[in-house]
Protein backbone atom coordinates (compact mmCIF):
# COMPACT_ATOMS: atom_id res chain seq x y z
CA UNK A 1 0.00 0.00 0.00
CA UNK A 2 1.49 3.74 -0.94
CA UNK A 3 1.95 6.26 1.75
CA UNK A 4 0.40 9.58 1.61
CA UNK A 5 2.30 11.54 4.50
CA UNK A 6 4.89 14.02 4.40
CA UNK A 7 7.94 13.99 6.58
CA UNK A 8 10.93 16.18 7.09
CA UNK A 9 14.38 15.55 8.27
CA UNK A 10 16.32 18.00 8.86
CA UNK A 11 20.10 18.98 8.04
CA UNK A 12 21.15 17.99 11.57
CA UNK A 13 20.80 14.35 10.50
CA UNK A 14 23.39 13.79 8.14
CA UNK A 15 25.62 10.91 7.42
CA UNK A 16 29.47 11.09 5.38
CA UNK A 17 29.12 7.38 4.43
CA UNK A 18 27.35 5.24 2.62
CA UNK A 19 27.18 2.28 4.93
CA UNK A 20 24.30 -0.44 5.55
CA UNK A 21 25.35 0.13 9.52
CA UNK A 22 24.64 3.91 9.21
CA UNK A 23 20.83 4.04 11.65
CA UNK A 24 18.04 5.29 9.84
CA UNK A 25 16.67 8.65 10.87
CA UNK A 26 13.34 8.15 9.34
CA UNK A 27 11.23 4.97 8.65
CA UNK A 28 8.23 5.51 5.49
CA UNK A 29 6.48 3.43 3.54
CA UNK A 30 6.45 3.16 -0.18
CA UNK A 31 4.76 6.52 -1.97
CA UNK A 32 5.49 8.80 0.98
CA UNK A 33 7.14 11.95 0.51
CA UNK A 34 10.10 13.22 2.54
CA UNK A 35 11.58 17.26 3.24
CA UNK A 36 15.23 16.77 2.94
CA UNK A 37 17.17 19.74 4.40
CA UNK A 38 20.31 19.58 2.65
CA UNK A 39 23.93 21.39 3.99
CA UNK A 40 26.29 22.73 1.38
CA UNK A 41 28.99 20.55 0.06
CA UNK A 42 31.14 22.17 2.15
CA UNK A 43 29.25 21.47 4.93
CA UNK A 44 28.30 25.04 5.72
CA UNK A 45 31.89 26.34 6.32
CA UNK A 46 32.34 28.98 3.06
CA UNK A 47 30.05 31.67 3.58
CA UNK A 48 32.57 34.58 2.79
CA UNK A 49 34.75 35.61 0.24
CA UNK A 50 38.16 35.00 2.82
CA UNK A 51 36.42 31.26 3.53
CA UNK A 52 39.21 29.36 1.45
CA UNK A 53 38.64 25.69 0.52
CA UNK A 54 41.14 24.54 2.78
CA UNK A 55 40.07 25.18 5.90
CA UNK A 56 37.63 22.26 6.52
CA UNK A 57 37.78 18.61 7.89
CA UNK A 58 38.10 16.50 4.45
CA UNK A 59 35.89 13.80 6.87
CA UNK A 60 33.20 16.13 6.95
CA UNK A 61 32.53 17.14 3.74
CA UNK A 62 29.82 16.24 1.04
CA UNK A 63 26.85 15.49 4.02
CA UNK A 64 24.23 13.31 2.81
CA UNK A 65 20.70 14.13 4.69
CA UNK A 66 19.36 10.64 6.02
CA UNK A 67 19.29 7.88 6.16
CA UNK A 68 15.75 6.84 5.42
CA UNK A 69 14.13 3.65 5.51
CA UNK A 70 11.77 2.56 3.07
CA UNK A 71 9.66 -0.16 4.36
CA UNK A 72 9.21 -3.23 1.86
CA UNK A 73 12.94 -2.36 0.27
CA UNK A 74 14.79 -5.33 -0.39
CA UNK A 75 17.45 -6.47 -2.05
CA UNK A 76 16.73 -6.53 -6.12
CA UNK A 77 14.26 -4.03 -5.96
CA UNK A 78 14.48 -0.55 -7.54
CA UNK A 79 13.98 2.35 -5.41
CA UNK A 80 12.32 5.39 -7.27
CA UNK A 81 13.60 8.81 -6.18
CA UNK A 82 10.57 11.29 -7.51
CA UNK A 83 12.51 14.72 -7.55
CA UNK A 84 9.38 16.88 -6.72
CA UNK A 85 11.02 20.10 -5.43
CA UNK A 86 14.05 21.88 -4.71
CA UNK A 87 14.40 25.03 -2.77
CA UNK A 88 17.89 26.97 -2.69
CA UNK A 89 19.18 29.21 0.48
CA UNK A 90 19.87 32.96 -0.90
CA UNK A 91 23.52 32.01 -1.58
CA UNK A 92 25.94 29.93 -2.70
CA UNK A 93 29.83 29.40 -3.07
CA UNK A 94 31.90 27.98 -5.99
CA UNK A 95 35.58 27.12 -5.40
CA UNK A 96 38.77 26.21 -7.26
CA UNK A 97 39.96 23.45 -4.36
CA UNK A 98 43.93 22.80 -4.41
CA UNK A 99 44.76 19.58 -6.00
CA UNK A 100 41.31 18.91 -7.58
CA UNK A 101 39.34 19.81 -10.51
CA UNK A 102 39.60 19.19 -14.53
CA UNK A 103 42.48 21.54 -14.89
CA UNK A 104 44.18 21.34 -11.64
CA UNK A 105 48.02 21.47 -12.57
CA UNK A 106 46.89 24.91 -14.13
CA UNK A 107 44.66 26.37 -10.82
CA UNK A 108 46.94 25.63 -7.81
CA UNK A 109 45.72 28.06 -5.49
CA UNK A 110 42.03 27.96 -3.35
CA UNK A 111 39.87 30.90 -4.47
CA UNK A 112 36.25 31.27 -3.29
CA UNK A 113 33.60 33.10 -5.21
CA UNK A 114 29.82 33.99 -2.95
CA UNK A 115 26.86 33.88 -5.61
CA UNK A 116 23.80 35.61 -4.24
CA UNK A 117 20.57 33.83 -5.47
CA UNK A 118 17.63 36.38 -6.35
CA UNK A 119 14.38 36.31 -8.31
CA UNK A 120 15.49 33.11 -9.72
CA UNK A 121 18.90 33.85 -10.72
CA UNK A 122 22.71 32.82 -9.74
CA UNK A 123 24.01 36.72 -9.59
CA UNK A 124 27.72 35.78 -10.93
CA UNK A 125 28.57 39.18 -10.97
CA UNK A 126 26.52 42.41 -12.16
CA UNK A 127 26.95 41.35 -16.15
CA UNK A 128 26.28 37.92 -15.07
CA UNK A 129 23.38 35.98 -14.24
CA UNK A 130 22.87 32.79 -14.64
CA UNK A 131 19.18 31.03 -14.23
CA UNK A 132 19.16 28.79 -12.00
CA UNK A 133 17.98 24.93 -12.05
CA UNK A 134 18.91 23.21 -8.90
CA UNK A 135 19.47 19.53 -7.96
CA UNK A 136 21.04 16.77 -5.75
CA UNK A 137 24.89 15.98 -6.32
CA UNK A 138 24.51 13.20 -4.31
CA UNK A 139 21.68 10.95 -4.33
CA UNK A 140 22.69 7.45 -2.55
CA UNK A 141 21.46 4.18 -0.68
CA UNK A 142 23.31 2.08 1.16
CA UNK A 143 25.98 -0.64 -0.35
CA UNK A 144 25.66 -4.36 -0.19
CA UNK A 145 28.86 -3.84 2.13
CA UNK A 146 31.60 -1.89 2.95
CA UNK A 147 31.50 1.87 4.02
CA UNK A 148 32.32 4.20 1.17
CA UNK A 149 32.43 8.30 1.46
CA UNK A 150 29.85 10.23 -0.28
CA UNK A 151 32.22 11.81 -2.48
CA UNK A 152 32.28 9.00 -4.97
CA UNK A 153 29.73 7.55 -7.81
CA UNK A 154 29.03 3.97 -7.53
CA UNK A 155 26.47 1.84 -8.75
CA UNK A 156 24.68 2.75 -5.17
CA UNK A 157 24.39 6.20 -6.50
CA UNK A 158 26.66 8.43 -4.68
CA UNK A 159 27.83 11.82 -5.82
CA UNK A 160 26.47 12.17 -9.64
CA UNK A 161 26.67 15.06 -9.88
CA UNK A 162 24.35 14.75 -12.86
CA UNK A 163 22.13 17.96 -13.47
CA UNK A 164 19.48 15.49 -15.23
CA UNK A 165 18.38 15.03 -11.77
CA UNK A 166 16.11 17.98 -11.18
CA UNK A 167 12.62 18.74 -10.56
CA UNK A 168 10.44 16.51 -12.77
CA UNK A 169 13.22 13.42 -13.01
CA UNK A 170 12.72 9.91 -11.48
CA UNK A 171 16.14 8.54 -10.35
CA UNK A 172 16.10 4.85 -10.53
CA UNK A 173 18.53 3.39 -7.98
CA UNK A 174 19.19 -0.31 -6.92
CA UNK A 175 18.59 -1.26 -3.83
CA UNK A 176 21.11 -3.67 -1.76
CA UNK A 177 20.34 -3.56 1.67
CA UNK A 178 16.83 -4.02 3.65
CA UNK A 179 14.96 -0.30 3.49
CA UNK A 180 17.42 0.98 1.15
CA UNK A 181 18.70 3.62 3.66
CA UNK A 182 17.85 6.44 1.15
CA UNK A 183 20.05 10.37 1.84
CA UNK A 184 20.53 12.93 -0.33
CA UNK A 185 22.30 15.73 -0.38
CA UNK A 186 25.39 18.12 -2.37
CA UNK A 187 22.79 20.29 -3.96
CA UNK A 188 24.12 22.86 -6.56
CA UNK A 189 21.91 25.54 -7.79
CA UNK A 190 23.20 25.54 -11.54
CA UNK A 191 26.00 22.98 -12.85
CA UNK A 192 27.63 22.76 -16.52
CA UNK A 193 28.03 19.42 -17.84
CA UNK A 194 31.06 18.67 -16.44
CA UNK A 195 31.44 20.36 -13.53
CA UNK A 196 35.36 21.31 -14.81
CA UNK A 197 36.55 22.92 -11.68
CA UNK A 198 35.12 20.67 -9.30
CA UNK A 199 32.33 22.64 -7.39
CA UNK A 200 29.11 23.98 -9.05
CA UNK A 201 27.22 26.69 -6.96
CA UNK A 202 27.30 24.78 -3.85
CA UNK A 203 24.06 25.68 -1.72
CA UNK A 204 22.17 25.27 0.98
CA UNK A 205 18.94 23.67 0.20
CA UNK A 206 15.58 21.69 0.68
CA UNK A 207 14.83 18.91 -1.42
CA UNK A 208 11.13 17.90 -1.89
CA UNK A 209 11.39 13.60 -2.36
CA UNK A 210 8.37 10.70 -3.12
CA UNK A 211 10.17 8.03 -2.58
CA UNK A 212 8.83 4.32 -4.10
CA UNK A 213 9.42 0.81 -4.00
CA UNK A 214 9.85 -0.91 -7.63
CA UNK A 215 9.67 -4.60 -7.08
CA UNK A 216 9.57 -5.03 -10.76
CA UNK A 217 12.53 -3.39 -12.30
CA UNK A 218 15.69 -4.68 -12.23
CA UNK A 219 18.77 -2.57 -12.64
CA UNK A 220 22.31 -2.67 -12.06
CA UNK A 221 23.11 1.24 -11.97
CA UNK A 222 21.38 3.80 -11.69
CA UNK A 223 18.89 5.44 -14.21
CA UNK A 224 17.04 7.93 -15.19
CA UNK A 225 13.75 9.62 -16.51
CA UNK A 226 12.06 12.78 -17.11
CA UNK A 227 9.11 13.33 -19.25
CA UNK A 228 11.45 13.43 -22.38
CA UNK A 229 13.88 11.05 -21.88
CA UNK A 230 15.05 8.16 -20.74
CA UNK A 231 19.14 7.89 -19.61
CA UNK A 232 20.82 5.21 -18.10
CA UNK A 233 24.30 6.05 -16.39
CA UNK A 234 27.49 5.18 -15.61
CA UNK A 235 31.29 5.99 -14.39
CA UNK A 236 34.60 4.58 -14.67
CA UNK A 237 38.09 4.66 -14.85
CA UNK A 238 38.26 7.46 -17.91
CA UNK A 239 35.36 8.95 -19.33
CA UNK A 240 35.21 6.21 -22.19
CA UNK A 241 35.20 3.81 -19.81
CA UNK A 242 32.16 5.29 -18.26
CA UNK A 243 30.37 5.82 -22.19
CA UNK A 244 31.08 2.04 -22.72
CA UNK A 245 29.29 1.12 -19.41
CA UNK A 246 26.52 3.77 -20.22
CA UNK A 247 25.68 2.72 -23.70
CA UNK A 248 25.90 -0.81 -23.07
CA UNK A 249 23.05 -0.38 -20.36
CA UNK A 250 21.20 1.44 -22.84
CA UNK A 251 21.02 -1.18 -25.62
CA UNK A 252 19.83 -3.46 -23.33
CA UNK A 253 17.26 -1.04 -21.76
CA UNK A 254 15.74 -0.78 -25.35
CA UNK A 255 16.29 -4.43 -26.10
CA UNK A 256 14.33 -5.62 -23.27
CA UNK A 257 11.66 -2.35 -22.82
CA UNK A 258 11.02 -2.04 -27.27
CA UNK A 259 11.68 -5.45 -28.33
CA UNK A 260 14.33 -5.26 -30.66
CA UNK A 261 17.18 -6.86 -31.51
CA UNK A 262 20.51 -5.75 -29.98
CA UNK A 263 21.87 -5.11 -33.52
CA UNK A 264 18.62 -2.69 -34.28
CA UNK A 265 19.41 -0.71 -30.10
CA UNK A 266 23.07 -0.28 -30.92
CA UNK A 267 22.14 1.23 -34.61
CA UNK A 268 19.36 3.39 -32.81
CA UNK A 269 21.61 4.68 -29.96
CA UNK A 270 24.15 5.62 -33.21
CA UNK A 271 20.62 7.70 -34.63
CA UNK A 272 19.24 9.57 -31.48
CA UNK A 273 21.25 8.88 -28.01
CA UNK A 274 23.36 11.59 -26.55
CA UNK A 275 26.36 10.72 -24.83
CA UNK A 276 26.69 13.54 -22.58
CA UNK A 277 29.19 14.21 -19.86
CA UNK A 278 27.72 14.28 -16.42
CA UNK A 279 31.08 15.03 -14.41
CA UNK A 280 34.96 15.11 -15.21
CA UNK A 281 35.87 15.65 -11.67
CA UNK A 282 35.03 13.04 -8.98
CA UNK A 283 37.99 10.19 -9.47
CA UNK A 284 35.77 8.41 -11.68
CA UNK A 285 34.22 10.39 -14.40
CA UNK A 286 30.41 10.41 -15.05
CA UNK A 287 28.82 9.71 -18.20
CA UNK A 288 25.01 9.49 -19.56
CA UNK A 289 23.78 8.47 -22.21
CA UNK A 290 20.06 10.15 -23.13
CA UNK A 291 17.24 8.73 -25.47
CA UNK A 292 14.29 10.80 -26.68
CA UNK A 293 11.36 9.13 -25.41
CA UNK A 294 9.50 10.95 -28.73
CA UNK A 295 10.52 8.38 -30.71
CA UNK A 296 8.00 5.92 -29.37
CA UNK A 297 5.17 7.15 -29.57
Amino acid sequence: MYGEKIHRVTMKDVVFKADRNNPPVLKIVSGDTVIFECRDAFNQVIKNPEDLPIDFDMDKINPATGPVYVEGAEPGDTLEVHIVKVDVADQGSCCIIPNFGYLASEFPEPWTKIIPIKDGFAEYSDKIKIPIDPFPGTIIVAPAEGSHGTLIPKEYGGNMDSRACTVGTIVYLPVFVKGALFAVGDVHAVQGDGEVCGTAVEIDANVTIKLVVNKIKKIKRPQYENEEFFMTTAWGETADDAAKIALRDMIDWITEEKGLTREESYALCSCVVDMRISQLVDITPGIRAVLPKSIFK
